[in-house]
């Protein structure tokens, strides 16, 4: 199966990394390297921390063609557009943040054939492929179903909706909640045991949304108006008492939001399944 490669820039602009005329080959550096620290306790090792090391993913880039040196100079003003998002596609799609941090211009090659370029990418994250899930379905490795069980949950209601992580790692999502909505509660289950929760204390209206947002550093809780503007920081008015945010876990994630108004509430979840190396 032919691996395929593409990056986004900061701009949302798309560049095949497949094409003739910019082809990514010689390709290393999608492990990972563990750098876990260890104590001798006894004839014991016991870790410190866990600690896994930046990714560097390398290769060599080929500009091809007639208009080589063109596309060389295209594509260094594009990746300046940051961030830098690689997509790796086989039977699934994944993605990484990076920053490309050395492209080395090399001479035609002998013929005019193109340029034959070294590249590194420096990865800002872990590799992720995007899940999403709506009130009311299932979301299954990225795939959507009817929310259907020949049994019930104690705590289910329409405002519900499960997403499967094959992941080990904390896997950061984005919760949002549709108003009108008035003191809405969030609750986090995995594998049928409350994890976690978050309760924020105000009303949000007709045409707003409130979005708890993991996969963006720093953290945060906003109110949001109908064009995905930030109308408030809604951090403060949460319930402090309660974890607030939470990342998707090994297993079945169960995400269940209630309210104090009458009306069924709209939910969506998005989030991102993280890996080490895909």
């Amino acid at each position: 199966m032919i691996r395929k490669f593409r990056l986004i820039n900061g701009e949302g602009v798309s560049w095949d990394l497949n094409a003739r005329t910019s082809f990514f080959h010689s390709i290393g550096g999608f492990g990972y390297k563990d750098g876990t620290q260890y104590e001798q306790i006894g004839t014991d090792f016991i870790p410190l921390e866990e600690l896994f090391s930046q990714g560097v993913m390398t290769g060599r880039i080929f500009f091809g063609g007639r208009n080589a040196y063109v596309n060389y100079r295209a594509f260094s003003r594009f990746v300046r557009a940051v961030p830098l998002t690689l997509v790796y596609e086989m039977e699934e799609a994944f993605r990484v943040p990076v920053r490309m941090t050395e492209i080395a211009k090399s001479e035609l090659i002998t013929g005019g054939a193109g340029l034959d370029c070294e590249v590194a990418f420096t990865a800002t994250g872990l590799f992720y492929k995007n899940v999403s899930g709506y009130s009311g379905t299932i979301a299954i490795g990225g795939k959507i179903y009817p929310y259907e069980y020949t049994y019930a949950y104690a705590d289910v209601t329409q405002n519900t909706l499960m997403i499967d992580s094959d992941s080990h790692g904390d896997s950061p999502c984005k919760v949002t909640v549709y108003g009108p909505c008035t003191n809405p509660v969030w609750k986090h289950y995995v594998n049928n045991v409350l994890y976690e929760t978050g309760r924020y204390e105000g009303n949000i209206p007709d045409g707003h949304k409130l979005v708890i947002d993991t996969t963006q550093i720093p953290y945060s809780i906003t109110e949001r108006g109908v064009s995905d503007e930030v109308v408030a920081d809604r951090y403060q008015m949460c319930d402090f008492t309660t974890e607030r945010f939470f990342h998707l876990q090994y297993g079945s994630n169960r995400i269940s939001v209630v309210h104090e108004g009458l009306n069924i509430l709209n939910v969506m979840v998005e989030g991102r399944i993280s890996y080490e190396t895909v």
